[in-house]
């Protein structure tokens, strides 16, 4: 096998990320365009490159080549989210345990009420974190995707946000819990900004153009 052909190999696995649609109309262009600009006795294909066309596949397959800026920025945000929920569970949980214990520190004639009140607060911090990483990943993709559904339920989840951040600071949990208090508050932020944007105007004529087109 001559180094031509092992290199066409090379480029053909990586092409073979593009969506299939996409293959069988540009896919021998681009190889060509690859083969020619070459260096003379190169093998494989390059780093710099293979990271190029990888990154190309995973935005054409998340929809995100067609994007608007204002949609790709919220689609990195919504990742940011799902990164920043991962930081507040490895918080929780590092600090889960004391948070009750320093309740009843604090307040040793707590009521039984206020008692539930911070347990439920816990244990739907243990339920609820890991549904919300999945939901970030699920709203970047969607969204990058142009799916108008998607910000209907980034509405949801930011005002299901909204009311977890406000039972935390109304219900005195905040006290003990600053840090995982601070990430969820940044997490709601993030989900305010993600909010403006795929609601600003730009977007509004991406969302229209892929439901017309029958994403």
């Amino acid at each position: 096998m001559n180094d031509t052909t092992e290199l066409e190999r090379g480029y053909r696995r990586l092409v073979a990320c593009y969506p299939r649609s996409f293959r069988r109309e540009n896919e021998e262009e681009i190889v060509g365009v690859l083969l020619a600009t070459a260096r003379d006795g190169q093998r494989r294909p390059g780093i710099a490159e293979s990271a190029d066309l990888v990154r190309g596949a995973v935005r054409m397959r998340m929809g995100l080549s067609r994007s608007p800026r204002t949609v790709l920025y919220a689609v990195r945000l919504m990742y940011a989210g799902a990164v920043a929920e991962v930081a507040a569970l490895v918080i929780f949980a590092l600090t889960a345990a004391s948070v009750r214990s320093d309740f009843l520190v604090n307040h040793p004639l707590a009521t039984a009420a206020q008692l539930q009140q911070v347990n439920a607060h816990i244990i739907g911090d243990w339920v609820g974190l890991p549904i919300a990483i999945g939901f970030w990943l699920w709203m970047a993709w969607a969204n990058g995707r142009g799916y108008d559904w998607a910000r209907l339920v980034c509405i949801g989840c930011f005002a299901l946000n909204t009311i977890t951040l406000l039972a935390a600071l109304g219900t005195g949990v905040a006290r003990y819990a600053p840090a995982a208090t601070i990430a969820c508050a940044v997490t709601w932020a993030i989900g305010f900004a993600a909010l403006a944007l795929i609601f600003c105007k730009p977007s509004w004529g991406y969302y229209t153009r892929q439901a017309a087109a029958g994403q």
